[in-house]
């Protein structure tokens, strides 16, 4: 599409728009310092497209907005073997899966697959440390969801990364066997992506560094040509047994965890003031292993501490990664001071979301749920740092801790974290050997494309875009047999199902649809003609037909919706059929989703005639949802009107602490209320994260203990991995048991 006002596109343009008018997957990368994360957040702002952003570890879900890979898809941990024929029950020390296994006991409710049913853009985040068969075990899944052999589903997928940042992990063990099906254990090699490649796009313009001499020499490390010039311009800055001075605010990057705790714990106790402590206010659901900074923070007075997030406020006073003095406390109040400016700042607490991603029926849009949170101060010790938790932060000053220790590739990751050169300080001196990349990565990157590539890809695959939109938007025979599944669960006699009565009214809405629905394959059938013919300004004629289509369509979509809310109007009162209403609700959704699809297949014809952008906005401006919104919250409104005169109703945990009080057993209680023990499980779960019940009621003694020393042992989540550890032995609720257990019990120090 033409740029209205003659702006040279840039790589980052050029992205968002093969996101929004293709359904080719992307690979978006680049330097350090080039804008990768503030392309995610612009896009997930910016895209018609419903979106979830998922991310290969807690911390970097977090830090991205989403959800971790293995929750989103359930994924056991473990090495995936892309092929039916390889045997599952073979004598390895670890645990496999293939595509059989996958599902042996996959269990995904039913409003996480009509999520992944709805999705049309996954974005994965942080994807150097994403493993080929992770990637087709994704793969795996959402073609199974969504009953859909495309790669992915049918879903277009953004990745975004650095490849030559944070690797993927793979045991020795796991490699021989993987080794067998994959190129390379980096994601660009997994099976899913061999027949559909990402298109591979680079950012070039870099944000953090200026000193053409330094980006150059970070560009030759990167590459593979680092030459004698170039070790010897390094090398300048080695200064054997340097010592900053008092308030240089050097931070020291080193290879390993114990290293850098070291430093920094002995860097505080140095200074011989009072200690002050900070706790975390953590409310919800909100896993450990996820938590960006300590729960129990120390800090002193004169300590040297970093930002891990940029300023939220207009003023832009830090960024992440920058350094700052904590100059004094009073009370719970933190006031730190920069060595580039004599004023004061007050450290404001920062809160973190742990999400989850729900479709909302009534708009058809996926939304983010909070399901828990973690406010601390955005802060943590930093006179040291390990190279690994440095990836994304920038620093004015920095000693280089390099030594033999260093993986290949992490003198550039340690070096681009820096500004300048001016800021470097070496430890020991730099030597080739340690400089050099991954030549699996080095190839990949000679995939990437030219600008007028781009130019001539986006063009193409815009119009293979439309066609494949249209074609999905006007085909009603999936809403054809969801009408025709609803018809059939009036299956049973009327003394046995108050919904037997108005089996007569629905069979008439099928019937009636029945001719809507040939209609639509006959416009169907004109834009494939028009659409393969490819005659003279082809597009203008498709919006003349495609805008009458629509005119037609769309009141007549309206009307059965309507339709249908107002049968639930109708029977509102009726106290036999509290079921039949969400059926009905679900059927209407069907009816929206449709209306909806044929506004935005307008939508983006209109916007390839007009080249103007199909984004979000384009998207919001041109289908209105209010009326349907105000439609949804008068009926919620009188459903609501119905249930206050009926009275308010104890909550279900309630009524299953009420019944476990009165000595009844899981399996009583289950068959009682005609629930799952899963249910009644997940409420006792409930009661033991409260203390009103007792763990050894649900969990005995023995395996508490064995469940929480594994956890502290193995450094483990009490999910997923620590099931596979402890075995069939150990279920799902004991291991939540014990969870809910050790946070009541922390949460009761805490408050003491």
């Amino acid at each position: 599409m033409a740029e209205t006002d003659n702006k040279i596109p840039t790589p980052a343009d050029y992205a968002a728009k093969i996101v929004n008018q293709t359904n080719r997957h992307v690979f978006l990368t680049g330097k350090a310092g080039t804008g990768k994360t503030t392309f995610l957040r612009s896009i997930i702002h910016k895209t018609h497209k419903k979106t979830i952003v998922v991310a290969p570890t807690g911390i970097a879900a977090i830090n991205a907005g989403g959800v971790t890979i293995h929750s989103q898809f359930q994924l056991p941990f473990g090495p995936f073997v892309p092929s039916r024929a390889f045997q599952v029950n073979s004598i390895l020390q670890f645990r496999v899966n293939n595509p059989d296994s996958l599902f042996k006991d996959f269990q995904m409710n039913g409003k996480k697959r009509q999520l992944l049913k709805a999705v049309e853009l996954l974005i994965i985040d942080e994807v150097s440390m994403l493993r080929a068969d992770l990637l087709d075990a994704i793969s795996t899944v959402m073609k199974f969801v969504r009953r859909n052999q495309q790669s992915f589903g049918g879903v277009q997928v953004l990745f975004i990364g650095d490849l030559l940042q944070l690797p993927p992990v793979v045991k020795d063990e796991e490699w021989q066997l993987l080794r067998n099906y994959y190129k390379s254990i980096y994601f660009f090699d997994a099976q899913v992506l061999l027949e559909n490649k990402p298109i591979y796009v680079e950012l070039d313009k870099i944000y953090r560094q200026s000193d053409k001499t330094f980006i150059n020499l970070l560009n030759n490390f990167r590459n593979n040509e680092v030459e004698q010039d170039d070790m010897e311009l390094l090398n300048k800055h080695y200064k054997p047994n340097f010592m900053p001075a008092e308030g240089e605010n050097y931070i020291t990057l080193t290879t390993h965890n114990t290293k850098a705790d070291a430093i920094n714990k002995k860097a505080l106790d140095d200074l011989h003031v009072k200690s002050h402590y900070f706790h975390a206010l953590i409310t919800g659901e909100f896993n450990e292993y996820a938590y960006p900074v300590e729960k129990y923070m120390e800090m002193k007075v004169g300590a040297q501490i970093m930002f891990i997030k940029n300023d939220p406020n207009a003023e832009k006073k830090f960024f992440n990664g920058k350094l700052a003095k904590i100059e004094k406390v009073i009370d719970n109040s933190i006031f730190v001071k920069f060595d580039d400016s004599p004023e004061l700042l007050q450290v404001q607490l920062y809160e973190w979301k742990n999400i989850k991603y729900e479709l909302n029926a009534a708009t058809n849009e996926i939304e983010e749920k909070e399901m828990g949170s973690f406010k601390q101060f955005p802060i943590k010790l930093a006179w040291a740092i390990t190279v690994h938790k440095s990836q994304g932060l920038t620093f004015e000053k920095a000693i280089l801790d390099i030594n033999a220790a260093f993986a290949p590739g992490q003198v550039y990751v340690a070096l681009s974290r820096l500004k300048s050169l001016d800021g470097l300080v070496l430890t020991a001196p730099a030597v080739r050997l340690n400089t050099s990349q991954d030549e699996t990565i080095l190839d990949y990157g000679n995939t990437k494309k030219r600008q007028g590539d781009l130019d001539s890809l986006i063009s193409e695959e815009t119009v293979s875009f439309a066609k494949d939109y249209l074609l999905k938007a006007f085909n009603f025979n999936a809403l054809q047999t969801e009408i025709g599944d609803h018809l059939a669960t009036y299956n049973k006699s009327e003394s046995q199902s108050a919904k037997q009565r108005y089996l007569p009214w629905a069979a008439q809405i099928r019937l009636d649809f029945e001719s809507l629905r040939e209609n639509a394959e006959k416009f169907l059938r004109q834009v494939y003609q028009i659409l393969t013919a490819k005659e003279e300004g082809y597009f203008e004629i498709l919006l003349k037909r495609v805008d009458a289509a629509t005119r037609y369509f769309s009141p007549m979509l309206k009307a059965f919706s309507t339709q249908i809310i107002n049968k639930q109007l109708e029977i509102k009162a009726d106290n036999k059929v509290k079921i039949y209403l969400g059926e009905l609700s679900e059927l209407e959704s069907g009816f929206f989703r449709q209306l909806e699809n044929i506004n935005r297949g307008l939508i983006l014809v209109k916007s390839i005639v007009n080249e103007t952008e199909f984004d979000k906005n384009s998207v919001l401006e041109g289908f209105d949802k209010t009326n349907r919104l105000c439609e949804i919250e008068a009926l919620q409104q009188k459903l609501d009107e119905k249930k206050a005169i009926e009275g308010p109703k104890k909550n279900t945990k309630e009524i299953s602490l009420d019944m476990h009080r009165m000595g009844m057993t899981f399996e009583q209680i289950a068959t009682e209320r005609n629930l799952s023990i899963g249910t009644i499980e997940g409420h006792f779960a409930h009661y033991v994260s409260t203390g009103e019940i007792d763990i050894l009621a649900v969990l005995p003694e023995e395996k508490l203990k064995t469940i929480l020393e594994m956890a502290e042992k193995q450094n483990q989540p009490l999910f997923n991995a620590l099931k596979e550890i402890l075995g069939d032995e150990y279920s799902y609720s004991d291991l939540r048991y014990a969870y809910n257990y050790k946070k009541y019990m922390e949460e009761k120090v805490a408050q003491k």
